[in-house]
């Protein structure tokens, strides 16, 4: 019996290293920008604090955080769906775009000029938003093709791409629309980082535990009941801000609706079931056990805030954000990466090296963020900026980060195969995954 392949499924396996590296790179432009808004243009940042803040944050979470998360779905989804849409003219589009909106905002916000600024972030978020609209054609094929997935991951696989293109319309329209529409920015931001991150970070986190390692921390009836429970739960929390805001329910319920999300996905996440395989001596990837961690924080955090029990000046970012975005969200992207990137180096699970320097630094960035929020709690002093020691431990990080790749990518003894290891059964035959038929 023999097997013939109708079209590669795997032409694009390996495009996370292009796109990863070009996170990387953003990754340090954005460190730079934003140490630049602190010292040198601390008094034009402080003059145009909105517009400023909702170019930087889009900078990050649709700028490199985006790149890592599109890199994953270009190597990933084509091997499980057989989508023919993800073509490589796609994928460059989609990160020549993606490079020169950051680029563009980058420039906008160090040019110390009101009228330029808002000239060149119009371009580079109109750029960063039109290359999540060009996803949305192989993003409608995934949804179409949800029957010949695996179902280890179910709705938290094929759902997300469709909300990528509505995001960067809803994104665009917001920008254009800020002088028309009080607190539109805002209200956009809070969607980002209020339901489509949290939502994203914890579809990888599943992917790795049920689909990749097969540990069924999620039973496969209950995954479409748990991403409508979770999903709801976000949006609760993504209108409470508002809501309360009208004086339509108390700052107490809507404290309670910001820490439900994550206090609910932490425990459908079976912790208990996580405890039993490591205490198995099962393997996992380190980075992303620990972003699990931080998830009830994120809860606690944002009940803090909302209830006034923490109180942070306008021109930074939220605690619950801020350990969202480094305690879990960084943790699980580049996690995920690192073990797909093993896997293509076909390197056995029990011979992977675990990065405890970097774990060590990130998670200790975070918990000095956590002890700084702590102590304004106890004390009732608002909180004038984050912990330098904190940042500068994020930014040591990120430079090891960088380190790690370019070694990974351009340094590596290891052989490098195009199909990743685990991933083959979706090649193997017809039963088992799209795009190939039997010969006789």
């Amino acid at each position: 019996m023999n097997f013939n392949l109708r079209r590669s499924q795997h032409w694009a396996a390996g495009s996370y290293v292009d796109l990863i590296l070009a996170a990387v790179i953003m990754q340090i432009l954005f460190m730079i920008t934003a140490i630049w808004v602190g010292t040198s243009g601390s008094e034009f940042y402080s003059n145009n604090l909105v517009e400023i803040q909702y170019a930087l944050r889009l900078q990050l979470s649709l700028g490199w955080m985006m790149c890592i998360i599109a890199g994953l779905g270009f190597s990933i989804l084509p091997l499980i769906y057989d989508i023919k849409s993800f073509e490589k003219t796609l994928m460059r589009l989609y990160v020549g775009m993606n490079i020169a909106g950051q680029i563009t905002i980058m420039l906008g916000i160090m040019s110390n000029n009101l009228e330029l600024f808002q000239t060149l972030a119009t371009i580079g978020i109109t750029l960063l938003c039109t290359s999540l609209v060009c996803l949305g054609p192989p993003a409608v094929k995934v949804f179409k093709s949800k029957n010949t997935e695996d179902g280890k991951l179910g709705p938290f696989s094929y759902t997300l791409g469709a909300i990528t293109p509505i995001l960067g319309l809803f994104i665009i329209t917001s920008w254009v629309l800020r002088n028309e529409i009080p607190g539109v920015l805002n209200t956009s931001e809070n969607f980002i980082y209020g339901f489509f991150i949290p939502l994203v970070i914890v579809s990888l986190i599943i992917s790795h535990f049920n689909r990749r390692l097969d540990w069924k921390i999620i039973h496969v009836k209950n995954l479409s009941k748990i991403f409508i429970a979770y999903a709801l739960l976000l949006f609760l929390s993504f209108i409470s801000e508002p809501i309360m805001n009208r004086g339509d329910i108390s700052i107490r319920l809507a404290a309670i609706l910001q820490l439900l999300p994550y206090i609910f996905i932490f425990l459908m996440l079976n912790p208990k079931k996580i405890i039993f395989m490591l205490k198995e001596k099962s393997q996992c990837n380190k980075m992303i056990l620990a972003s699990i961690l931080w998830l009830p924080v994120i809860g606690i955090a944002a009940y803090a805030e909302t209830m006034g029990y923490v109180e942070t000046t306008d021109a930074m970012m939220s605690y619950h954000r801020w350990i969202l975005i480094f305690g879990v969200a960084f943790q699980a992207l580049w996690g995920y990466a690192s073990y797909l990137h093993d896997d293509h180096k076909r390197l056995s699970i029990h011979r992977r090296k675990t990065q405890w320097f970097m774990i060590l630094l990130i998670n200790s960035g975070t918990i000095i963020t956590v002890y700084a929020m702590s102590l304004s709690w106890q004390t009732g002093e608002a909180v004038q900026q984050y912990p330098r020691l904190g940042i500068a431990i994020y930014a040591i990080s990120y430079l090891f980060i960088l380190i790690h790749w370019v070694k990974e990518t351009f340094f590596s003894l290891d052989t490098w195969h195009k199909t990743p290891m685990f991933y083959d059964k979706y090649l193997a035959n017809s039963d088992e995954g799209p795009g190939f038929q039997t010969d006789n």
